[in-house]
């Protein structure tokens, strides 16, 4: 039987149909909502199979072009800067840890799942939740080190408010190593008229260790500056991880979870929670008090009937202005219209 090389041609070709993939798949699950379920993805098992198949130097980028351009697909910022979203190396690097866990497992991995066995369907079950184990850590680690203090508790508030989020992660590495991984893998080693390239050389494997050490430093530089709300969801629906606000006008009731960061005040959230549902209010700048005070929200308007804006912090009165009064992530904000006690 006539063997047919695995050129350098071929293999620029499968990064391609795999980037496509990656980033058309990643589109459609997270950026137009078609997740059969939560978390839903397949940048993993792309991860995965791209290693198992082509050179460390050319499998690297099917990760990290599939997430840049479905982020720019999605309107996600990659770009260097302001809007720069503060997580994106984090889940950067983290696709580069699986790179290099696979890198240096390849051989082993690609015999673990050459064939169709009950067997082997554990590994390719195994593999996924393992993955997705040590993506979703150093992604956690990463929400904690940019948002929250670095204490224990706080640590421990993050992993916990994490927990659904990677249950529904692990499901997905399941099903797409099962589903996806273990069948290609096992077709492509039976065909023998293509010779894959199996030994990996030293120092192909240098570019890989390399990128993944440089984007793990990169994450901790601290030069971004904003997370965008789609990636903080799970994040904004804990009452621990997240600011709650209330806003009680006459007649009506906002109820709203949105992230802190730092520097963030008890007018920046109401500001941030009013522009995104949509509600106009106005306020003052009183010089001799040095502070913004609340004229109205929505149609209720400070005087009518009596009754003023009042705010509240985890149900106490502060007694300075709301755009003095600093917020981290617990905090419980509640705004009243309400009739003033003389």
């Amino acid at each position: 039987m006539k063997i047919e090389k695995w050129s350098n041609m071929n293999q620029i070709v499968l990064m391609i149909g795999l980037i496509i993939i990656g980033t058309l798949g990643r589109y459609l699950l997270a950026g137009l909502g078609m997740q059969p379920f939560p978390n839903f993805e397949i940048i993993m098992v792309l991860t995965f199979l791209a290693v198992m198949f082509l050179k460390p130097t050319i499998a690297i980028f099917v990760p990290l072009l599939s997430m840049i351009f479905s982020d720019l697909l999605i309107g996600n910022s990659v770009s260097i800067g302001s809007q720069m979203n503060r997580i994106v190396l984090f889940t950067y690097s983290g696709f580069t840890m699986i790179a290099l866990i696979n890198v240096f497992n390849r051989d082993r991995l690609r015999r673990g799942l050459a064939e169709i066995r009950l067997k082997n369907v554990g590994i390719a079950a195994g593999l996924g939740i393992g993955f997705v184990l040590v993506y979703d850590v150093w992604t956690n680690l990463g929400w904690w080190y940019l948002i929250y203090p670095h204490n224990v508790n706080s640590l421990a508030v993050v992993f916990t408010a994490g927990v659904p989020f990677m249950i529904y992660h692990m499901i997905s590495g399941i099903v797409t190593f099962v589903v996806i991984a273990l069948p290609v893998v096992a077709y492509v080693s039976k065909k023998t008229s293509i010779e894959l390239p199996i030994k990996i050389k030293n120092i192909h494997k240098i570019p890989v260790v390399a990128l993944a050490l440089c984007l793990t430093a990169l994450s901790f530089t601290g030069t971004a500056t904003q997370v965008p709300e789609k990636s903080e969801v799970w994040l904004e629906k804990s009452d621990e991880t997240s600011v709650k606000i209330m806003v009680l006008g006459d007649g009506w009731t906002l109820e709203d979870n949105l992230i802190a960061y730092d520097g963030d005040t008890v007018f920046s959230i109401l500001d941030r929670s009013l522009s995104r549902n949509s509600i106009t209010f106005k306020y003052t700048y009183y010089e001799q008090f040095d502070s913004m005070l609340i004229d109205s929200i929505g149609e209720d308007l400070n005087g009518e009937d009596g009754k003023y804006w009042q705010y509240y912090v985890n149900n106490d009165i502060p007694m300075i202005g709301c755009d003095k009064y600093t917020v981290s992530n617990g905090d419980y904000i509640e705004w009243r219209f309400e009739t003033i006690p003389v």
